[in-house]
């Protein structure tokens, strides 16, 4: 184990750090359409988005969301990815706010 001399002694803070170095981690060797399937879901399930609004916002169709929300994610064209993420992620942003932290 590291060293752990150089974080926060209150348990909250600590673990709030540890948190979120474990997201980075994990976030780096995951496939990136299941991370990308993840963030849609929020998007879907707690944020209520419907399917059509994603896709009319990113320019794509509703069945490419489909795709990308199945278990593993099925393969999308590159664009259409492309396009999806960056909707995924603005709305993601301008969402943080309303979601519990971790």
């Amino acid at each position: 184990m590291g060293n752990v001399e150089c974080l926060p002694d209150d348990p909250a803070l600590r673990l709030k750090i540890l948190s979120k170095v474990g997201f980075l981690y994990f976030g780096a060797i995951e496939d990136k359409d299941r991370q990308l399937s993840g963030f849609l879901e929020v998007l879907v399930s707690y944020h209520g988005i419907s399917k059509l609004t994603i896709a009319k916002m990113a320019g794509v169709e509703e069945n490419d969301i489909d795709r990308l929300l199945a278990n593993p994610p099925e393969k999308d064209e590159i664009e259409v990815k492309y396009k999806i993420a960056v909707t995924v992620m603005e709305l993601r942003f301008w969402l943080k706010d309303c979601e519990s932290p971790i």
